[in-house]
């Protein structure tokens, strides 16, 4: 029999071996794979022919790797995990490359709106040639229209089962006068009484949905109707007449005529509805398209009723939520283990009064886990397999969540809260060896260095090679360490520099043999960095009443740290391996880092630059991300407990200053939680402490 060459080795060869030192015989991994024991046995020789090396010891009773074997596994299962997953996401998603997509829209909204927003459009259905055609108002699908267009945009809400209806943007009315007119002046203010009719024409569109209102509708049968828009204004315009226009006609208009415009204050106003068939592949990338215009909503004020909203959803509720944070990851104990804490207090509270979450439906009939990784990496994993629920994720680990979560238009996570922030941009600091010769940035080139890969000091040694025109991936020699593993690295000298936050720092160099490189070299570098909170889609949308509670418990967790955080830390400490003094140095202000879960413009700024420069390294791909980004249920949650989430959004000030966070409407949380409530873990703290 012919020797196996290394090019017939397949990734089962490797599956094969695996199976077999985890199962300890042939029999049963068989079993566990579904072939049969000669298979098993043929595929083992195979590959110890190929290597010319025997990689498994066989014992009675027992079989496993040898050490040649152990070392084949540990650098070669990553590949066969790696190609899974991708076969896995690309089954997953969806693509319709150089497809036509038949946009319906009504003549107005053809005409004016969509040339507007038809960028929005482009970048949400990518790839597919957008084509349009006009309808009339009334017009709705039907099953011989389905073949005709993808989807339609009118002003109407109201819609058969089979399709799914959703309001994009919301318009004023407007009164627009083309000569001198007695209605118009800087300082009125018009109602639709005011107006004398007979002096307006109408186009059928805006018509129609002026005769939407039952006390118009007598008024309006007398008024002259024209069908074209370009008409509409060139008739007006030639004849000083007055007309009723939406508010996005404002800008053509003033560009071809000199008019004077002024809303109307007690009409309906004029909704601009998507609607997209049910169970279609288009939902997935319209709801971006949706998030891309609530983006531009500024309040709660004009959003429907909370429950509704909620409601929308087909229910699945889940009895166990599970959060990802990263091991050595301090910024994210708050947001994991915090609120845990919290959670576990709401949930266990006989007194919870109901009233107080009148204005939003929670669900607190479930279990929440905290479930720690040793990498960004491996959440994003666990949540793409629907492993994990949430994930804390660094700079880069949370950059690479959203380019898996967007590829070929899947959709499947959200950002929607940040676990902690730095704003100074210089929390993070590079360990050497006391004995080092380095002293300056330019010494590291050429060098071994170790950093936690895909967190915030991984990004910033990236960004620090950039500054000084090296490339990390060509000018040194970057490694994978935790702060454990560096310092026994470090005192061995099998590198040269470790990379990491400066609480980590601090303790390394109380080690004799270690020492910093002066922030100086550093002082130029000021790029702040975030923990981001990112949730399943999927899971967002079955379980809305659970996502609402966790980020309820974690802005209460947020502020219970602030009030008294050396109670807190020595609390949260006993249910992690990290000293209370290294929290609080992390969270000390003067480092720059804190707790505050709005999503600042900032932020979206700060990782659309970063999407930009590492795009096509660490597994980060370019997407949009004000699109991936989604704070609505954390505006909600800000809204029910009766706080200003635009002013958290803007302040940078200490957070929950009694200016920040209503002290009154707190406290009235934390009765409820420790009303007739104790708990020996936490009986140490006081309300008065809190």
């Amino acid at each position: 029999m012919n020797k196996i060459k290394l090019e017939d080795i397949t990734l089962n060869h490797i599956k094969i071996l695996k199976a077999v030192d985890d199962c300890g015989s042939f029999s049963k991994a068989a079993q566990k794979l579904g072939y049969s024991q000669a298979l098993i046995s043929k595929k083992v020789k195979q590959i110890e022919d190929c290597f010319g090396v025997i990689l498994l010891n066989r014992s009675p009773g027992f079989i496993c790797l040898t050490n040649k074997g152990k070392k084949l596994i540990s650098q070669t299962l990553n590949v066969v995990e790696t190609v899974e997953n991708l076969r896995e996401e690309f089954q997953a998603t969806f693509s319709a490359e150089g497809e036509d997509l038949i946009l319906g829209a009504t003549n107005l909204i053809l005409e004016v709106w969509l040339k507007q927003y038809l960028q929005r459009f482009q970048l949400c259905f990518q790839g597919r040639n957008i084509k349009e055609i006009g309808v009339k108002n009334s017009i709705f699908f039907s099953n011989s229209q389905l073949i005709e267009m993808d989807l339609l945009l009118n002003s109407c809400s109201g819609y058969k089962e089979e399709h799914h209806c959703t309001r994009l943007t919301t318009h004023k009315m407007l009164l627009v006068s083309f000569g001198a007119s007695k209605y118009l002046n800087e300082h009125s203010l018009i109602k639709i009484n005011d107006i004398d009719l007979a002096d307006v024409v109408l186009l059928d569109e805006v018509h129609y949905e002026l005769s939407k209102n039952g006390f118009l509708m007598n008024k309006l049968s007398g008024v002259k109707v024209l069908h074209n828009y370009q008409y509409l204004l060139t008739y007006t315009s030639e004849n000083q007449k007055l007309t009723i226009l939406p508010d996005f006609c404002q800008a053509d208009i003033i560009s071809q005529y000199q008019v004077l415009t002024l809303p109307i204050q007690d009409v309906n106003e004029y909704g601009i509805y998507i609607h997209v068939p049910r169970f279609s592949e288009l939902l997935i990338s319209a709801e971006s398209l949706v998030r891309s215009f609530r983006l531009d909503q500024n309040n709660l004020e004009s959003l429907p009723n909370v429950n509704p909203i909620l409601g929308r959803y087909s229910s699945k509720e889940e009895n166990v939520l599970r959060i990802g944070i990263q091991s050595d990851s301090i910024g994210q104990l708050i947001a994991g283990y915090g609120t845990k804490h919290i959670s576990d207090l709401q949930r266990a509270s006989s007194s919870l009064e109901e009233s107080i979450f009148k204005n939003i439906e929670m669900n607190r009939d479930f279990e929440l886990q905290i479930l720690p990784f040793t990498s960004g990496e491996q959440m994003n994993r666990e949540m793409k397999r629907g492993e994990l629920d949430i994930c804390i994720l660094d700079d880069i680990s949370l950059l690479n969540n959203g380019s898996q979560f967007f590829d070929d238009l899947s959709f499947g996570s959200k950002l929607i809260g940040i676990a902690s922030y730095n704003l100074l941009g210089q929390d993070i600091n590079i360990i050497l060896h006391k004995d080092s010769s380095i002293n300056t940035v330019q010494d590291l080139k050429g060098k071994r260095i170790s950093t936690l890969f895909g967190s915030n000091a991984h990004r910033f040694i990236i960004t620090l090679f950039d500054l000084y025109d090296m490339d990390v991936s060509q000018d040194c020699r970057l490694v994978n360490e935790n702060p454990r593993k560096a310092s026994k690295s470090l005192a061995n000298k099998t590198i040269d520099a470790y990379v990491c936050c400066h609480t980590f720092a601090s303790i390394l160099e109380g080690y004799a043999f270690l020492r910093k490189l002066p922030l100086s070299q550093m002082v130029s570098l000021r790029i702040p960095s975030i923990r981001g909170i990112v949730c399943r889609s999927q899971f967002i949308k079955e379980n809305p009443k659970i996502v609402v509670a966790y980020l309820h418990d974690l802005v209460i967790a947020n502020y219970w740290f602030n009030s008294s955080p050396l109670k807190a830390a020595d609390l949260l400490t006993k249910v992690i391996d990290v000293r209370t003094t290294q929290v609080n140095q992390f969270f000390n202000p003067v480092f720059g880092n804190r707790i505050d879960p709005t999503l600042k413009p900032q932020w979206s700024w700060l990782l659309k630059t970063l999407n930009r420069r590492l795009e096509g390294k660490y597994g980060i791909s370019l997407f949009d991300v004000d699109f991936w980004i989604d704070d609505y249920f954390l505006r909600l949650v800000y809204n029910s407990l009766n706080l200003d989430y635009h002013f958290h959004q803007v302040s940078f000030a200490s957070e929950f200053s009694s200016s920040y966070f209503v002290e009154e409407q707190f406290s009235r949380h934390m009765k409820v939680l420790y009303n007739k409530y104790d708990l020996p873990l936490y009986s140490g703290i006081e309300l008065s402490e809190i």
